[in-house]
C-alpha cells in the first residue's frame, strides 16, 4: 500500500504509534510520536459521527483552555489529547481555527460532507509541510522523502531553487529543490475540494514601532511576562523534558524560567568539541548556568570524525541542499537517551537583532545617507566595523537586500564566476537578488532599516534555515524541540519594538539583554556571540582536508559540470591558505556535491 510506504520512510518522526484513513477519495497517514495523552492520542481522529479527520504533527500548547472553550459549547472529548481540539475547533470555527491556536502545526483535516481537505503551517513555520499537485492529485507530507515515494512525483530539478541555495544556503519556501514539490508558506493554508484548489494566506506578520525610549521599563517586564507564559505552556507534557544550553542569553534565560516551574532539576545539555578552538567557550557558560539553576546537566563531546563520518546520514534526513547549522543533529541524539522533548532558545536572534548583518545595518544606512547628503564619511559611527571601514563602504554601494547575501555564501556578482557555461545557462536566469526584494519591500515602509532586515530574516532565514534543521536533526531522533521565543504574542511584541532598542550603543539584542539581566550573570551578558555552530573552518583544513579536496575534485565535479573549475581550485587553495572567510561558500559546495550524488546520481 502506498501509504504505508510513504508511512515508513519517516517513521523515525513517530516511532510510538501509526495509523491511516482511506476514503475513495482520500488517504490520510500519520507516524506519531507520542507527547500528550500517551494512551488515547492515536491518529488519525475524528470526530463522533466520523465527519471530520484529522492528521497533526507539533503540538497545541493552549489546548486545555481550547478543549475548556469548546466544551461550553456543547463539544464532547473522548481523549486528552490535543490533536483532538484541532477537530471540535475545526467544528466550531472553520477556516477561522488556526487563529485559536497557539502552538507549532502540520495540519491535514478532510472535511467528509465538502468532501474538502485543508492543509495549515503554523505562524512562522516551526513545523515543514511539503505537497505536490500532479494529475489533478494532491500529495502531501512533513518531509520530501515521502512526497518522492509517488509515482507521480518526478526528481526533476528546479533550477531556479537551486540558484537560491548557492546564495542562501538553504532552499527557500515555497521552492523545494524537485521541481514538483513545493513548501507550504508559513502562515499559509491549502484548501483542495472539487470546487476550488487554492493557497491563502491566514496570517500576516508586521512590523510597527510602537514603543518609545521612556517605554524600555514597562517593555522589559511585557517581554517578561510573556516569555514566562511561553516557557509554561511548552512545559506541557506526559514525557520528560529537558533543554539545549549552549551558555548564550537565550538559553540561560529559558533554563532560569524552566527552572522555576519545574519541581525537578532540569536536565540540560551542552555540544563542546574535542578539539575546541579556544574562543568556542560554550561548554564553560553553560556550566555557569547549569550551577546557578541546580540543573543535572549532560554534555556531549564530538570529534571531527563524527562530521566525516555521518555527512551523508544527516543529508539524507534533510532531503535536499542545506548548508546551514547542522550540530543540533549530534547534541539531539545525545538527548533523546534522557528526554523525548527540549526547549530551545531559538528565534530570539532573529527577532531582537544577534546575527553578523544585523551589526551592519546602522553603519551600512549611515554611509548610505553620508553619501546621498554628501557628506564626509567621517563623521560615520562604524561601531563594530571600526576597523574595517572599507567593507561597509564597499557593502553600501548595494540594496540591503542585496549586501545581505555577503553574510550567506554567493553574492550575485560571485555566482556568475562560480557556474560554468552549462551552470549559467540554467542557474543564473533566476536572481536571488529579486527573490529577496519582494519579501523585503512587503515590510511596513515606515519601520527602520533594522526592523526591515529583521522582517526580512524572519521571512526566509527563519523558517527555511533556523526552524528547517530545528526540527529536521531532532526528528531524526525521534525528539521534538520547542521554542518559547516564537510564541505569536513575544514574536508580535516583538515586532512592535523600533531597532534602536534591540541594538543599542552595539549592544546586541539590548532590550533582551535587559530581560536576561534578571535570570543570568553579568559574565554570560559580556560574552561575545559564538553561534551553535561546528568549527568547520577548522575541521575542513586540518582532519577533513583531503574529503574537501576529493569531493571536490576534477572527477565528482564533472558529473553534473555546473561548477567553474578554475575559479573551484581558487576558492579551495585561498581557503586552505587561511582564508576563514570562504568557509560559507566551501561548504555550500561540498553539501551540494555530496547531495547530488546520493540523490541524482550520475
Amino acid at each position: 500500500m502506498l501509504i504505508k510506504e510513504m508511512m515508513d520512510r519517516m517513521i523515525h518522526r513517530g516511532p510510538d504509534d501509526s495509523g491511516f484513513f482511506t476514503d475513495k477519495e482520500i488517504g490520510l497517514g500519520m507516524v506519531r510520536l507520542s507527547i500528550i495523552d500517551l494512551h488515547q492520542g492515536h491518529q488519525p481522529i475524528s470526530n463522533e459521527d466520523g465527519s471530520i479527520w484529522v492528521v497533526f504533527n507539533g503540538e497545541i500548547y493552549n489546548y486545555l483552555e481550547l478543549r475548556q472553550m469548546l466544551e461550553t459549547m456543547g463539544h464532547r472529548f473522548e481523549t486528552s489529547s490535543d490533536t483532538e481540539t484541532i477537530v471540535h475547533g475545526f467544528e466550531e470555527y472553520g477556516l477561522d481555527l488556526p487563529h485559536q491556536l497557539n502552538g507549532m502545526f502540520a495540519i491535514a483535516i478532510w472535511d467528509v460532507r465538502n468532501q474538502s481537505l485543508i492543509l495549515i503551517r503554523d505562524r512562522f513555520g516551526v513545523k515543514p509541510l511539503f505537497y505536490a499537485l500532479k494529475s489533478n492529485v494532491l500529495i502531501f507530507g512533513s518531509e520530501i522523502k515521502t512526497l518522492l515515494c509517488h509515482p507521480l512525483v518526478s526528481r526533476d530539478i528546479d533550477f531556479e531553487a537551486l540558484s537560491h541555495y548557492f546564495s542562501l544556503r538553504n532552499i527557500p519556501a515555497p521552492f523545494s529543490v524537485y521541481k514538483d514539490i513545493r513548501a507550504l508558506l508559513p502562515g499559509h493554508m491549502l484548501i483542495w475540494n472539487k470546487k476550488e484548489k487554492r493557497i491563502s494566506k491566514w496570517y500576516e506578520l508586521t512590523m510597527a514601532s510602537k514603543w518609545e525610549e521612556k517605554d524600555e521599563d514597562i517593555l522589559i517586564q511585557r517581554i517578561d511576562d510573556i516569555l514566562h507564559d511561553s516557557v509554561r505552556l511548552r512545559l506541557r507534557s506526559d514525557v520528560n523534558f529537558g533543554a539545549y544550553l549552549s551558555g548564550g542569553i537565550d538559553s540561560s534565560t529559558i533554563v532560569g524560567m524552566m527552572s522555576e516551574y519545574s519541581p525537578q532539576p532540569v536536565k540540560t545539555f551542552s555540544l563542546t568539541f574535542a578539539d575546541s578552538p579556544a574562543h568556542k567557550r560554550d561548554a564553560h557558560y553553560a556550566r555557569i548556568i547549569a550551577e546557578k539553576y541546580g540543573t543535572e546537566h549532560y554534555e556531549y563531546v564530538m570529534h571531527w570524525s563524527e562530521l566525516q563520518n555521518e555527512l551523508q546520514t544527516i543529508i539524507s534526513h534533510l532531503d535536499q541542499p542545506f548548508a546551514g547549522v547542522i550540530a543540533s543533529y549530534w547534541l539531539s541524539r545525545f538527548m533523546r537517551q534522557y528526554v523525548t522533548v527540549a526547549l530551545s532558545g531559538d528565534g530570539a536572534d532573529d527577532l531582537f537583532a544577534s546575527y553578523g548583518h544585523h551589526r551592519l545595518v546602522w553603519p551600512i544606512a549611515a554611509v548610505q545617507r553620508s553619501i546621498d547628503q554628501g557628506t564626509s564619511l567621517d563623521r560615520v559611527d562604524f561601531g563594530y566595523f571600526e576597523e574595517r571601514k572599507d567593507f561597509v563602504i564597499h557593502l553600501a554601494k548595494y540594496p540591503p537586500w542585496e549586501w545581505r547575501l555577503a553574510y550567506a555564501a554567493f553574492m550575485e556578482h560571485e555566482k556568475k564566476d562560480l557556474f560554468s557555461e552549462k551552470g549559467r545557462e540554467v542557474l543564473t536566469p533566476y536572481s536571488t537578488s529579486t527573490f529577496l526584494r519582494h519579501i523585503y519591500e512587503a515590510c511596513n515602509p515606515e519601520v527602520d532599516e533594522l526592523n526591515h532586515m529583521l522582517y526580512l530574516d524572519i521571512n526566509t532565514l527563519l523558517h527555511n534555515e533556523i526552524l528547517y534543521f530545528n526540527d529536521m536533526l531532532s526528528m531524526a531522533h525521534s525528539m521534538e524541540v520547542r521554542t518559547p521565543f516564537l510564541d505569536f504574542r513575544l514574536v508580535e511584541l516583538a515586532c512592535s519594538i523600533p531597532g534602536t532598542m534591540k541594538i543599542k550603543k552595539q549592544a546586541l539584542k539590548y532590550i533582551l539583554r535587559r530581560v536576561a539581566a534578571r535570570y543570568v550573570p553579568q559574565e554570560i551578558l559580556e560574552r561575545s556571540k559564538e553561534g551553535f555552530v561546528l568549527p568547520k573552518n577548522t575541521w575542513l583544513r586540518e582532519g577533513m582536508a583531503i574529503t574537501l579536496k576529493n569531493v571536490l575534485s576534477n572527477e565528482r565535479l564533472a558529473i553534473h559540470g555546473y561548477f567553474n573549475r578554475e575559479y573551484i581550485d581558487s576558492l579551495i587553495q585561498r581557503f586552505l591558505d587561511g582564508d576563514e572567510t570562504l568557509t560559507f561558500k566551501i561548504w555550500t559546495l561540498i553539501i551540494f556535491q555530496i547531495w547530488y550524488e546520493n540523490y541524482l546520481g550520475k
